[in-house]
């Protein structure tokens, strides 16, 4: 018998038992809008009900599963002192989830053969440090391009394009490009650039007139867009900027390209799953956002990894504020998860939407 057979069938025969034990546990029913008769979904129900009661957190789920929503609920407030409830459309900060639509900005440029994956600093910014020169957009777009990051204060530190460029030019490379993959904002900052100079036009209204007006997401911006309805914005709780907001900040190059942005689960929902679909790019045969760069990293900022013997596609992001925000497909399963909270859950803390899938949601997925 081989190892790997060995394993399959051990893990095979864990899950089965996890499953067992799930399904049998008596717990109190909760109040969601159950979508499907299923065990799986009540357990998944009464397993967030449960959370939610003891954690006290605040925000939206939704799953769907092959292309049909199975649940939603929307849980606590939007504003804990006035008691606003959250509900599927409220507006919540999204985090390094907004890297997605800057990957969506460049490779639609890609798709329309204004750029090209291979197009380097150099062919965009020919002034440009040497060392700099031959980053490509390809290692840019997959964290591969040896870019730390620019700045050391916060995200909403005053700072113009050109002193963004300057700072991201300046930063010492931690490798060779494509010898190692490192997490890196200032890649985006700078892609949201590249953006600007091959487009002719602000990044945000690209971004605005070519991916969000199309998709109808209309509850999604930047900071401080006046298309976003004040009253529909959550106020963060965690972090030490509890009770307040995002969107009122100014939005500077600080942050431009890897975070700014606000969004609602509906349409968090519509556009994760617009990535999945490649309805992106409707004249190309190839999902470019998919594309696989390297072994961590596909070119649209979506992660992918195994997670309990199951393949993952995932983005997220999180806020000192306490928003934290995920989308998570399980290709395997057909599974498709939106978490978008404006609350830490204490024990977890900034990975409040990580934990939320990993511990509570995809296990229970699991026995489907």
């Amino acid at each position: 018998m081989s190892l790997k057979y060995l394993y399959n069938s051990v893990f095979t025969l864990f899950m089965l038992m996890n499953c067992s034990t799930v399904l049998a546990d008596e717990h109190e029913p909760g109040s969601s809008n159950i979508k499907s008769g299923h065990d799986v979904v009540t357990k998944l129900s009464d397993e967030l009900h449960r959370l939610q009661k003891r954690e006290k957190f605040d925000g939206t789920i939704i799953i769907t599963s092959k292309g049909s929503e199975i649940f939603r609920h929307s849980y606590g407030f939007s504003d804990r002192a006035s008691e606003l409830k959250n509900t599927p459309e409220t507006v919540t900060d999204i985090g390094s989830i907004s890297k997605t639509f800057t990957a969506a900005a460049i490779l639609k440029l890609v798709s329309e053969g204004q750029l090209a994956l291979e197009t380097t600093v150099a062919d965009i910014f020919p002034d440009s440090p040497d060392d700099k020169k031959e980053l490509t957009i390809r290692s840019l777009l997959s964290h591969s391009s040896g870019l730390d990051n620019f700045h050391n204060e916060t995200d909403f530190d005053v700072m113009s394009k050109a002193e963004a460029l300057e700072k991201i030019f300046s930063l010492r490379l931690l490798g060779e490009q494509n010898e190692s993959i490192a997490y890196s904002n200032a890649a985006y900052t700078l892609l949201a650039a590249v953006v600007e100079e091959v487009a002719k036009t602000r990044f945000q209204n690209y971004v605005r007139n070519n991916i969000l007006n199309p998709l109808k997401l209309n509850n999604t911006g930047f900071y401080g867009d006046e298309n976003i309805r004040e009253a529909k914005l959550a106020k963060g709780y965690g972090g030490s900027d509890s009770g307040q907001t995002t969107f009122e900040k100014e939005l500077t190059w600080a942050l431009i390209g890897q975070g700014g942005m606000v969004s609602s689960a509906d349409d968090l929902s519509i556009w994760f799953e617009a990535i999945l679909d490649g309805r992106l790019f409707p004249n190309s045969q190839n999902n470019l956002m998919l594309q696989k760069a390297n072994s961590q990293w596909m070119l649209g900022n979506i992660r992918h990894f195994s997670s309990w013997g199951t393949l993952s596609y995932y983005a997220g992001g999180s806020t000192d504020f306490g928003y934290t925000a995920l989308v998570q497909y399980l290709p395997d399963l057909e599974f498709s998860i939106v978490i978008l909270l404006n609350s830490y859950i204490d024990k977890y803390g900034n990975a409040s939407h990580q934990k939320l899938s990993k511990e509570h949601i995809f296990p229970i997925l699991k026995c489907w």
